[in-house]
């Protein structure tokens, strides 16, 4: 499963459409907390994650996820200016950062280095 979270409805029913149209399981949610509990599941096998977003933002996902020791693979997406790949370096499951708008297709294969459909 490929775990898509941003408070964006829009943004995530588009990348979840998007990745079920190439053959992946999605599961598409609005918050951290949400994502808290399908992060942590063994399907879970790459995570899409934006950074301002309500209640659990996307850096203390990390950090909690970091925290418990999960290693899930994390695509990072964010706007510009919001936080650079740089400062994503200070955690491990952080794979690729991406600003919005982001190219599909650099998304796509990074997805596809993590996740199998």
């Amino acid at each position: 499963m490929v775990l898509v979270v941003d408070d964006d409805k829009v943004i995530a029913e588009a990348l979840r459409a998007l990745l079920a149209q190439e053959g992946y399981t999605v599961k598409a949610v609005h918050n951290g907390g949400e994502a808290y509990a399908y992060a942590r599941s063994p399907d879970c096998r790459c995570m899409l994650l934006d950074i301002n977003m309500p209640h659990i933002n996307g850096i203390e996902l990390l950090l909690l996820l970091q925290s418990e020791g999960v290693k899930l693979p994390t695509i990072v997406m964010a706007g510009t200016g919001d936080f650079s790949g740089t400062e994503m370096k200070q955690f491990a499951n952080v794979r690729k950062f991406l600003h919005k708008p982001f190219n599909m297709d650099e998304m796509l294969k990074t997805v596809k280095e993590y996740a199998t459909p």
